[in-house]
């Protein structure tokens, strides 16, 4: 099947000139304006967008922005469309999100070039979580800087499971792989029954480590919720003669036999106040340092790091 592009432009003329071409060679729906373009990309099957700066109303940056922080399209490559004398306007769309730009006009040779580029780019950045069908950490990466640009307040809830290792020794990669997409699942779940579905996010950072990005007043809830439905169900994972010594023994790298208790999951939160963090990477160090302490715990919990600067 093509892939499916999206032009954005107020400029009736312009935009069925570039459908017209395109849909030779790709799946493309149209959108007259930035409130338009959201609502189409917000299905989550668009892959990339062809999006015209200039525009009444919502203009091409606000949308750019707005398609940034939605979990629907926050993975779709934007490729932004200028006049030449509006260059500026495009350091101030990259800043916001944008992958790209072309100026007005331009050859469709070089237009249909970039398109592919970016496609397979995309599709191979994309390949990054195939067993839980989550975002990787490209898409985790361009939220996270998103809602720092904006200067917005943010909790960042780091996931992480106890004895994962222990557990795919014992059983294998295959049962560590049903338990991975539980864990997605669970997460998934309690992100979008109890927060915002139009800009929380969840995604997998890859093995066992997850991350959820939702907003200051709803992390507690999630991780309450998330817990509960982790400790209901992973007993199911386990054989009757480990639930009964409730844990499992494997070799340590010694060659040591040690004993692994029953899974739990571990949440570390980081709530970003406006202009605490300036970096993602300054974010990912508290979590990082938070987690190393809740994992120190027993028994699946959440720990916030409440600081504000």
């Amino acid at each position: 099947m093509a892939d499916k592009i999206m032009v954005v432009d107020d400029d009736e003329n312009l935009r069925k000139m570039l459908v017209n071409a395109l849909s030779k060679h790709y799946v493309v729906v149209e959108a007259k304006s930035g409130e338009e373009a959201l609502i189409l990309a917000s299905r989550g099957d668009v892959r990339l967008i062809l999006l015209d700066v200039m525009m009444p109303g919502m203009d091409g940056l606000e949308t750019c922005l707005r398609l940034r922080r939605n979990p629907q399209s926050c993975h779709t490559t934007i490729v932004m469309l200028t006049a030449r004398s509006k260059e500026s306007d495009v350091v101030e769309g990259l800043k916001l999100g944008a992958d790209d730009y072309l100026t007005k006009p331009f050859k469709f040779s070089e237009l249909k070039a970039r398109i592919d580029s970016h496609l397979r780019r995309q599709w191979r950045e994309m390949q990054a979580s195939p067993l839980t069908g989550l975002p990787g950490n490209r898409q985790i990466q361009q939220i996270i800087n998103t809602n720092l640009k904006m200067g917005l307040p943010f909790a960042v809830i780091y996931a992480d499971l106890n004895n994962f290792k222990a557990y795919n020794d014992r059983y294998g990669f295959t049962a560590g792989d049903e338990v991975l997409s539980y864990t997605a699942s669970i997460l998934t779940n309690a992100t979008f029954s109890l927060g915002d579905s139009e800009t929380d996010f969840v995604g997998h950072i890859g093995g066992d480590d997850f991350i959820v990005v939702t907003s200051p007043e709803h992390w507690e809830p999630i991780c309450k919720q998330a817990i509960e439905a982790f400790d209901a169900e992973i007993l199911d994972f386990y054989d009757s003669e480990d639930i009964r010594k409730k844990g499992i023994e494997v070799a340590d790298r010694q060659g040591n036999k040690v004993f692994a208790p029953i899974l739990s999951i571990a949440l570390a939160v980081v709530i970003n106040d406006p202009n605490r963090f300036s970096h993602p990477g300054q974010l990912a160090q508290v979590a990082a340092e938070l987690k190393k302490y809740v994992k120190q715990q027993r028994g699946s919990c959440y720990l916030v790091d409440r600081r504000s600067k």
